[in-house]
């Protein structure tokens, strides 16, 4: 049996509601549209994908109850969507995970083992968060003690302790976003990456987890990672990047570990991370960054904003310009 994964710890957001997003095709601004509301508002987000799926668009929200029918009703009267919410969500954060595809793997693998559904899915350069139901949170938190350990906390009871009147201050720990120009801690990217979009029946995606584990080669990477619904009702998707000279290695694991999946690779891509002190309540950040790329005409593949991350996919030629277009609107050390 293998060796349990030491990790960092974990944080977990009960009581959120999410919503989920399809745009109509041909509306490549839908994204900056979308975060131009919840901004307009001043909403934070406490999570939030989006990922071209051809020309359209599908995007999952994570935010508290309060503010939910507000921006459903905002999103059907602007964008003539129809968007659908839930409630009773939860967003369970583990970290670091540092870009390890076996991490990703063993996540996938522990909860398939338990049955455990994942509504969305993303990672920032040190956490894995995943959005589910809250009713299977405690489910969750056994499943993870399989291939994982968290320090002092050395059972599920331990965990599940530990969280106890820490909710509320999980969602305080940040200041309200007030700069005319966000202060970022650090920006990273990496160029020369390879995308895979994967597309499952729905209820497969911890079945991906042997494919990352058959990833976990030394020295590889996983910097963009995402999941969540398929631009059908019946079906899911995994977004991820791995380098342009993995490409064909990564498409025969694909086949032969998910013999079920279909997929699409876009090459030669690039991506970049960035964190900052106001990240974590971000309302206005991802609006502030896409319109410096509308105004620069970058063109985003995906994006994914967990924890106090922005991680985003854009082609390999526009990765100069991108840097630029955050470099405007964004103080960087």
């Amino acid at each position: 049996m293998p060796v349990p994964e030491r990790l960092g710890g974990f944080k977990v957001l009960k009581n959120v509601a999410r919503i989920t997003i399809f745009s109509a095709r041909g509306a490549e601004d839908f994204p900056l549209r979308v975060f131009r509301i919840i901004a307009d508002r001043k909403i934070n987000l406490l999570y939030a994908t989006c990922i071209s799926d051809g020309d359209a668009w599908i995007l999952v929200l994570v935010m508290e109850p309060d503010h939910a029918l507000e921006i459903l009703m905002a999103l059907e009267a602007f964008l003539a969507v129809h968007p659908t919410l839930y409630h009773g969500c939860a967003v369970l954060s583990i970290f670091p995970h540092r870009k390890n595809p076996e991490i990703a793997g063993a996540l996938f693998e522990a909860f398939g083992r338990e049955g455990i559904p994942l509504d969305a899915l993303a990672s920032s350069p040190s956490t894995i968060s995943v959005v589910l139901n809250q009713g299977i949170l405690n489910r969750a938190g056994r499943a993870l003690f399989g291939p994982f350990t968290f320090g002092a906390y050395r059972t599920p009871a331990d965990w599940k302790l530990a969280q106890k009147g820490k909710e509320q201050l999980y969602k305080e720990v940040v200041a309200s976003y007030q700069e005319k120009r966000p202060k970022v801690y650090g920006i990273e990217y990496h160029d020369g990456q390879a995308l895979l979009r994967v597309h499952v029946d729905r209820g497969l995606v911890t079945a991906m987890g042997p494919l990352f584990n058959r990833l976990a080669l030394p020295g590889l990477s996983i910097p963009f990672l995402m999941a969540g619904p398929g631009g059908h009702a019946d079906r899911e998707q995994i977004a991820f990047c791995v380098p342009v000279s993995e490409l064909d290695p990564c498409r025969e694991a694909l086949r032969e570990a998910a013999p079920f999946a279909e997929f699409t690779s876009t090459a030669p891509a690039a991506l970049f991370s960035m964190n900052g002190p106001h990240f974590g309540d971000r309302y206005g950040i991802a609006s502030a960054l896409l319109a410096a790329f509308e105004t620069d005409h970058v063109s985003l593949v995906g994006l994914s904003c967990t924890i106090a991350s922005i991680t985003g996919v854009i082609s390999s030629s526009q990765l100069g310009t991108a840097i630029e277009a955050i470099q405007s609107r964004f103080d960087i050390p």
